[in-house]
């Protein structure tokens, strides 16, 4: 199994619920062993309830350049 933030290694681990309804009760669920990311039946269920859809314009999104000067007063040079 992979993760879906970044593709990496999910292994299983068993997991408590101390505030259970009722009482403590084990689960299993995976984490991804680069970036933590967990993942069981339960986070699902809330990421499907409370997403929402996105909506995407075709239209050209008007972009600003900024001038960025490398010269400021404040900057100090790297130590070594």
């Amino acid at each position: 199994m992979s993760c879906t933030r970044c593709q990496g290694l999910m292994l299983e681990e068993p997991m408590i619920d101390m505030e259970g309804a009722y009482g403590e009760m084990w689960s299993c669920s995976s984490r991804c062993v680069n970036c933590g990311h967990r993942d069981d039946a339960v986070l699902r269920h809330h990421r499907q309830a409370h997403a929402r859809s996105i909506v995407v314009s075709h239209q050209a999104v008007p972009q600003e350049t900024v001038e960025v000067s490398w010269e400021a007063e404040f900057a100090e040079p790297l130590a070594a």
